[in-house]
């Protein structure tokens, strides 16, 4: 049971570890949001199921799965509001007056 929990805290420190190295080398906060979702569901999941089994008392996992519950629709929420407020940021208004301009295309060989 103790081998269970420690794998899934150590899955947990590394998902972290992996959010937070893609939060660093992305160029832009368009791209750092996408890695916001590692630490903030996948791994309160994680520790969330740790403390399941760990855990005698059900009461105090039941509370944890909650706060995972919480975390994980939160993320959503919190993701797309940082979003726009980038948007307005960088272009003044919402919503925006034109549509944004499609990628450029990549040069085929």
């Amino acid at each position: 049971m103790q081998a269970a929990v420690s794998v899934l805290i150590a899955l947990a420190v590394f998902f972290s570890l992996v959010g937070a190295i893609g939060l660093w080398q992305m160029r832009d906060a368009w791209q750092r949001l996408h890695y916001l979702a590692l630490p903030c569901s996948l791994c309160a999941w994680l520790i969330a199921f740790a403390v399941l089994l760990s855990e005698k008392q059900k009461q105090a996992g039941v509370k944890v799965l909650l706060v995972a519950l919480v975390l994980f629709a939160n993320n959503a929420v919190v993701t797309q509001a940082t979003a726009r407020a980038i948007w307005v940021r960088s272009k003044g208004q919402w919503p925006p007056r034109e549509p944004p301009a499609p990628p450029p295309a990549e040069a085929k060989e």
